[in-house]
Formats: C-alpha cells, sequence, structure tokens
C-alpha cells in the first residue's frame, strides 16, 4: 500500500513543473493585425494592440485623456448601404490599452485623444485600427471609387480628423 502511494506522489511531483510553467501570467499574447478585404458587416478587432502597432500609433493606457481631446463624427455608406461603425475601436480591454483614436458606441463617434495637440490621426489610421481594408479605390470589398467629405466639402482619403467634424465615407464600384 505505501509503495502505491509514493508511485503516485512521484507521479503528482514529476508532473508539477508541468502544470506551474503552462500557466500563464497576465493575458495571451495578441493574435496579428489582419486587414479584412470582406463585405460589411466588420466589427472592432478583439486584439486592438496589433492594430494600434499597425496604424502606427502608440498605446495608451484606457484612461488616458489627451491635452484637448475632441470628437469627429464618422458615418461610411458602402455600394449603396449604410455601415455601422462598432464600439471598440482601438481600444484593447484585456490589456488595458488604448489608441489615440477610438470610439465607445457604434453611432460614428470618434473619440480623438493625442499626447500632443500638433498630433493628428488621419482617417487612413482609422480604418487600419478597425482592420478594415481602405485606400483611395477600396473600402472592405468594395472597390471603384472611394469619395470623402469633411463637413460636406470633398478631400483627400487619408485626411486628418479635424476637430467636431462631420466625415462621410463613400464606396462605390
Amino acid at each position: 500500500m505505501r509503495a502505491g502511494r509514493r508511485v503516485i506522489a512521484a507521479v503528482v511531483l514529476a508532473a508539477l513543473p508541468v502544470l506551474v510553467t503552462g500557466c500563464q501570467v497576465g493575458p495571451a499574447p495578441p493574435g496579428p493585425a489582419e486587414t479584412r478585404d470582406g463585405p460589411p458587416p466588420w466589427d472592432a478587432p478583439r486584439d486592438a494592440v496589433s492594430y494600434i502597432d499597425q496604424a502606427g500609433m502608440e498605446r495608451l493606457p484606457l484612461d488616458f485623456s489627451g491635452p484637448t481631446p475632441y470628437t469627429v463624427n464618422v458615418s461610411l455608406t458602402v455600394a449603396g448601404s449604410a455601415v455601422k461603425i462598432p464600439a471598440g475601436i482601438g481600444v484593447d480591454r484585456v490589456r488595458a490599452e488604448q489608441a489615440a483614436i477610438h470610439t465607445h458606441t457604434d453611432d460614428g463617434l470618434v473619440y480623438v485623444e493625442a499626447k500632443t495637440t500638433a498630433e493628428r490621426p488621419t482617417l487612413k489610421q482609422f480604418f487600419e485600427l478597425w482592420g478594415v481594408r481602405y485606400d483611395g479605390k477600396c473600402v472592405g470589398d468594395v472597390c471603384g471609387s472611394v469619395k470623402v467629405e469633411l463637413n460636406g466639402e470633398p478631400v483627400a482619403w487619408d485626411t486628418k480628423l479635424v476637430r467636431q467634424s462631420r466625415i462621410q465615407v463613400t464606396a462605390t464600384r
């Protein structure tokens, strides 16, 4: 009987280092940033830190608020249909980090909380944070023409996010 207990104890003790080293402290490493080129809808990426890095932005703590935060209202129409801009773009709750530009709600309100007043994030960076293909000709799977208006006036597809403005993006085939 004692020999059997010794064998069980030896097996448990031998497995202990594997069990201990197999446990991870903290969140799992983020997945890679992937640019989606399919049709909408597009959710906010779960592992936002990969997308923050891809957009060339600094990771900021969730409670960060820049010296002069502001909002921009962004709306998107793809192939004639309105596309909902989801909450959580640029926000990684698991790692408690965010980008200087991010969303809290799904109503198109984009928050800009840059570290300096000189920092001017772009619409291109916003789409990179969202993980959606976006350039002068394509949004997601719709390629042909991308028209961008800032407060009703035509601007470049990679325009800067201007304080208290309204940006309309329209992609057509």
